[in-house]
């Protein structure tokens, strides 16, 4: 009982102090709560895909070191959610393979996205279907892709990639008609999301059924010339 009674009157006496004391340990404890909700607040991502999405590899009919040269390109039509609980920017997805060289076979070959000359599509009935980009504005449809996902949000579009020219076994694998591709979409705080999946291999007459310039984006970024600008400084 007196024990419980120098409590009460220790207490009295040191209302102040225990008042300061309470004030600190609610603001340090309201701090380490903030923490542990932007430590669980995060964006998470799912990568999903449909058609079109495939691959083609086709002669340049050029020879390097006695070898044809090739081309390889790919189309995927990728759907990415955001699931988690804050919101992120998609900075650039990536398309990895394996060719048949000795390295890469065991490991991925790795594309980096590109432009496409020309909008995807193909024609439904008498309808022509147009499929939005993700990154790119879309010329027949004037749209560009959305690469700011709010929680919750998901955005579609394709997604194109162009190897340079190469020659012998860097070529896709492929077996039974399919490529097994890694997709990695990086957002710009550093986070990576990837899955795997089989695509077909198509020949350039299909790929271009899609889009006729397809296969044409580095071939005509380094052989063209530049373009003359003075018509935007008449006088």
């Amino acid at each position: 009982m007196e024990i419980l009674e120098l409590i009460i009157k220790w207490t009295n006496d040191n209302s102040g102090f225990i008042s300061v004391l309470i004030f600190f340990v609610t603001i340090f404890l309201g701090w380490v709560s903030g923490v542990f909700r932007a430590i669980l607040r995060r964006p998470k991502i799912e990568i999903s895909i449909s058609q079109p999405s495939f691959f083609c590899n086709f002669d340049l009919g050029r020879k390097k070191e006695g070898n044809s040269t090739h081309r390889t390109a790919a189309v995927v039509y990728v759907t990415i959610t955001n699931s988690g609980s804050a919101p992120t920017t998609i900075k650039d997805i990536q398309l990895g393979y394996h060719n048949y060289s000795f390295k890469f076979t065991f490991f991925w070959f790795w594309l980096s996205s590109v432009p496409s000359l020309r909008d995807f599509g193909h024609t439904v009935g008498e309808n022509l279907r147009v499929f939005p980009f993700f990154f790119q504005r879309s010329m027949l449809m004037n749209s560009v892709g959305k690469t700011y996902l709010l929680e919750a949000q998901r955005e579609t579009g394709i997604v194109y990639f162009e190897q340079e020219e190469s020659w012998g076994s860097f070529k896709p694998r492929v077996k039974n008609g399919n490529v097994k591709i890694k997709l990695k979409a990086h957002y710009v705080n550093g986070l990576v999301t990837s899955k795997t999946y089989l695509v077909p291999m198509h020949d350039l007459a299909h790929a271009r059924k899609f889009s006729p310039e397809f296969g044409n984006t580095l071939e005509k970024m380094h052989g063209s010339e530049l373009e003359d600008w003075n018509y935007f400084y008449k006088e």
